[in-house]
Formats: C-alpha cells, structure tokens, sequence
C-alpha cells in the first residue's frame, strides 16, 4: 500500500500590522495543532522571511500557504493577492471578500443594502467633527473604531461628548477612516463559519467581557473575559443568528472560514462585522465554537486546509 504523501503547509504569520502578536500567536497555535501525520509545516514571518517564502514556492516546496496573518496586509486581500500572481492556493477567503470584510464602512453599508440589521453609524470625514450629527443620528453612548482594523485596537467607548474628540484620534492612530456607531447593550455572541459553497455555521459562543467591553485584553487574556459555547439563548435565536451568519457570509462570498459577531437585544440581532482570518490562538473564539460542535482543533485546521485546495 503505498503511504500518503503529507501536504506541505506554509504558515503565514506576524506581519507589519498593530496585530503582529496575535498574528505570530496563531501561527505557532496552528503549527502545534496541525496533524504531523497528514501534514509538513513551516512558519514564514511576512515581515522577514519574504523572499525565502517566494523561493520555496517557485522550488514547488509548498502545497498551500495558511493565512495567520490579521489586520493590515494580511486580513485585507494584499497578501491574497500577491498569492494569486504566484499561482500558490491558500486557505480562506479570496481578495475581494477580504478587503470588504475588512472595511467596516463599506461592509455595514452592504448590510443596510441587504436590510441586514446593524448599528446605526455615520463616518468622520476630514476629520471633521459634527457634534450635532452624533447626538441626531447616533447618541450617547457610542462607539468610535478604525474602519480598516481588528482585535478591537483604536476601539473606544464614547459616554460624554468631551470624550469624542480623543476617541477619534485614537482610532486615526490605526486608519485614516472612522466610524462612530451606535452602542447596542446586549448580548454578544459571535458564530463560526465553514465551508465554501457547502457552508456549515457552527455553536455560537457567548462573549461576557469583564473589561468595560470585548477590548484587547479581554479578547487575549481569559481572566479578562468569560466565553461560553454553546451561548446560552433559545433554540429558535441560535438557529435565526446561525442562518444570518450564513446570510453575511454569502454576501462577501466567503470562503473557507469565518467568524460573524453579533449583539442580541430585545430579540433582534445586530451584525457587528466579519472576520475573514479569526484569531486561532489557544484563547480565541472560533476554536471554541468548533469545539461546542464536536470538531477538534486539529480537524477544523485539516478542514480549513482541504476547504483552501478545492477552491
């Protein structure tokens, strides 16, 4: 009988973005978990290993590179594309979903166009700072985020209007788009998707920060935050927030694997954003998500992995 050849994975991590930690975190996580019976792994750091990356794959020493990167030049289609001209497969979503998963701007108004439920919101333009606007259309508390970042960097949680104007530059230290949104007190839940076109949406987990939101640190550090799988709401709200899920994941024409953040108030669900390249950490929520559907962290890898070679 003649031995199965093992896939040859390159690992993709750390990068130039504000989530450089993370993204080498996950890129260990995944090496570690990744069955060394089916599969050869390596690690590449993007913001060094480059031109090794490139050599190896013109030698044909890589099957499919694993996409650990997040935030800017990674989660944003940049290194989806540059994959593409290089002719190598990766596991995950193509460029465009990529890029519009990214930009909350320009996914949120996708969901309005949908009549995808959302957070109201508007965008500081020129930073410019329309105090009357904020207070007509959006209110006290809100939100202030980079449009194009993740692991809630540049978030901050405006109650007063003397506060505003800081939150605003703390999130154009991230991006040079803003968006102020409405604060929804609910319940946060986050789902996980698989699949390609056969899509399957995983256990909802339900995120009850201790911090004064699902900052930084609560999403990094467990004593910071309790996250609980499968969410404790009703059969009929886990099956309408799985199906939207599935609903926002189409819509970007996602691919592979994803994870839709959601807040539940008074029985309506509200689409936070998508994330195209979810945090695979030892702490992170898509791991607990499989895990509450019965797939083991080394299968939901050998599943994305196998999701990025049928593309």
């Amino acid at each position: 009988m003649t031995k199965k050849k093992k896939i040859k994975v390159a690992i993709l991590m750390g990068g130039i973005s504000n989530e450089r930690e993370v993204s080498l975190s996950t890129g260990k996580t995944v090496a570690k978990y990744l069955d060394p019976r089916k599969f050869d792994s390596k690690l590449y750091d993007t913001k060094k290993d480059l031109a090794k990356l490139f050599s190896d794959i013109s030698k044909k020493k890589i099957d499919i590179c694993f996409i650990a990167l997040h935030g800017k030049g990674g989660e944003d289609g940049s290194i989806q594309g540059l994959l593409e001209i290089l002719g190598v497969p990766y596991a995950g979503s193509g460029i465009m979903a990529s890029a519009v998963g990214m930009d909350k701007i320009i996914s949120k108004k996708l969901f309005l166009q949908e009549k995808i439920l959302t957070p109201k919101f508007i965008v500081v333009e020129n930073r410019k700072i329309d105090f009357k606007q904020i207070k007509d259309k959006i209110g006290l508390p809100c939100v202030i985020k980079p449009s194009n970042s993740g692991s809630s960097v540049g978030v901050s949680i405006i109650r007063n209007k003397k506060e505003i104007k800081k939150g605003i530059q703390t999130a154009l230290k991230e991006d040079d788009k803003v968006i102020i949104e409405e604060y929804i007190q609910g319940k946060e839940i986050t789902v996980g998707v698989l699949g390609n076109k056969d899509l399957k949406a995983l256990s909802l987990v339900e995120i009850i920060p201790k911090t004064k939101f699902f900052d930084y640190q609560a999403k990094y550090d467990p004593k910071f935050c309790d996250e609980i799988a499968p969410a404790r709401i009703s059969a009929k709200m886990t099956a309408q927030a799985q199906k939207l899920a599935l609903e926002v994941y189409k819509l970007l024409n996602c691919q592979g694997f994803g994870r839709i953040d959601m807040i539940i108030k008074a029985e309506q669900i509200y689409v936070l954003e998508i994330n195209t390249i979810p945090g695979l950490t030892p702490n992170s929520l898509l791991p607990k998500s499989a895990k509450a559907s019965n797939i083991s962290f080394s299968k939901l890898l050998e599943k994305i992995i196998n999701l990025g070679l049928e593309k």
